[in-house]
């Protein structure tokens, strides 16, 4: 089972905005979300497509990572011109092919606590980003989900194992789940749950 938590420090929406030189004026338009991002030959992202369908070529190289891949990504990026851009930062989401919850360990079914921070569908995607609180820097977490329910209507869970860890503050992680081959449809309901620290969380998102 994927899953030790990864703790992550991007943004979890798409946002875009100028970078601002106080005396010169606007510098650089720069851009963060989760992403899909596709490696070459050489393990190099060339192009990222953010989840609202557009498309940038990657000027620079950045981290080498393995080659001809598909990557779901958080990233910050610089545009240039001609749909062009730098990879500023970059780190890797929570991204595989839900299991059926039903074949899951009764000992891997910890429910510790998780706050949501944000959950949307785009790219083909459930994206959440989560936060979980810790004690220590060194104890391990594990974080992963499963998937239950009829075609057109899955139905996600999030578990938590915080191995005895206390909650003095808190690290995040970013999830993408893959939608392909649950039969959804445009305006299907997507469901999520996972235990919260001041209340449990469910969810019902649209697939647009």
């Amino acid at each position: 089972m994927k899953g030790l938590l990864t703790v992550l420090l991007a943004a979890a929406c798409i946002m875009s905005f100028t970078a601002c030189d106080d005396e010169n004026g606007p510098v650089e338009t720069m851009m963060s979300g989760f992403m899909t991002g596709y490696t070459d030959a050489e393990g190099y992202i060339t192009v990222i497509n953010d989840d609202f369908g557009k498309q940038y070529m990657i000027s620079e190289k950045s981290d080498q990572l393995n080659p001809d891949t598909l990557y779901r990504i958080v990233t910050s990026l610089a545009l240039d011109e001609n749909n062009s851009a730098r990879i500023l930062q970059m780190v890797k989401t929570m991204s595989y092919f839900a299991p059926e919850d039903s074949i899951i360990q009764d000992s891997l079914r910890v429910k510790d606590p998780i706050e949501i921070i944000s959950t949307y569908i785009g790219g083909g995607y459930l994206n959440i980003h989560v936060g979980v609180k810790v004690a220590k820097e060194d104890t391990p977490h594990r974080l992963f989900y499963t998937h239950q329910g009829n075609p057109g209507k899955p139905r996600f869970t999030i578990y938590h194992n915080a191995y005895g860890d206390g909650q003095v503050y808190t690290k995040y992680a970013y999830i993408s789940v893959p939608l392909s081959g649950y039969g959804l449809n445009k305006n299907d309901t997507v469901f999520l749950s996972c235990k919260g620290y001041q209340e449990d969380y469910d969810i019902d998102l649209i697939y647009r």
